[in-house]
């Protein structure tokens, strides 16, 4: 039986404190920590999928020596890719996409926000015979997922090149008859400022539907060191 898969991106290294790039007024050690939580968040959520899914997490090969055991599940797929983003994962991706029937969900790491029954529900979405696209996006326009059946691996090249941004997506695939099905309600956290929307997020009872009490007293840990700049 093929299963549908979820890949788990990081389009650059994360945990490598000699590659990353340090969120705005963080330290390279915190903005390390900060990555390994928003990675872990989404390891924790998709843990509770009961096997019904094949999990891909794909990292930059900088980072392969930097990854804790700990944070991947038994019988997760780690792939690692190499300096030619839109060459290797373009292509690492299609392999691991490729079957006629399979549906697939690539999600970055740097989102919060979707469910685990949002995630079915794109599945879903993308099961009749119409060419389907689910479009995940936050409210700075970040697209945080991308869910699509018999996936073409032009789909994720040109969501490479449109370096994550929902418009210049949409007018890359233009071309393409695509039934699109856009959900929203995400956060990309990418600057400091998105840092203060987790902490208000977090902070509501409904964020424990995709953020764990376990996951909500780590980021708590990165939150009280910042507490005077989170004073929002």
């Amino acid at each position: 039986m093929i299963k549908d898969s979820i890949l788990l991106l990081a389009d650059s290294p994360i945990l490598n404190p000699k590659e990353i790039v340090p969120y705005h007024n963080l330290s390279t050690n915190y903005s390390v920590y900060l990555n390994t939580l928003l990675f872990s968040n989404w390891i924790d959520l998709l843990s509770e999928s009961d096997n019904q899914v094949e999990l891909f997490t794909l990292l930059n090969e900088r980072d392969k020596e930097y990854l804790p055991k700990y944070l991947l599940p038994t019988g997760a797929n780690s792939v690692f890719y190499k300096e030619d983003i839109d060459v290797n994962l373009t292509e690492i991706i299609y392999n691991h996409s490729s079957h006629l029937d399979s549906k697939t969900i690539i999600v970055y790491f740097n989102s919060i926000g979707l469910k685990l029954n949002e995630i079915f529900r794109a599945f879903s979405l993308v099961t009749t015979d119409e060419p389907s696209l689910v479009i995940g996006k936050s409210d700075s326009h970040k697209i945080n997922c991308v869910c699509a059946k018999n996936i073409e691996s032009e789909l994720f090249s040109l969501l490479i090149k449109s370096k994550r941004c929902y418009d210049k997506y949409l007018g890359l695939i233009s071309y393409k008859d695509y039934f699109l099905h856009p959900i929203r309600n995400f956060l990309s956290i990418d600057e400091f400022e998105d840092i203060k929307k987790l902490y208000i997020e977090l902070s509501k009872k409904e964020s424990l539907s995709y953020c764990s009490q376990k996951m909500h007293e780590s980021f708590n840990d990165l939150f009280i060191e910042y507490k005077e700049l989170l004073n929002v």
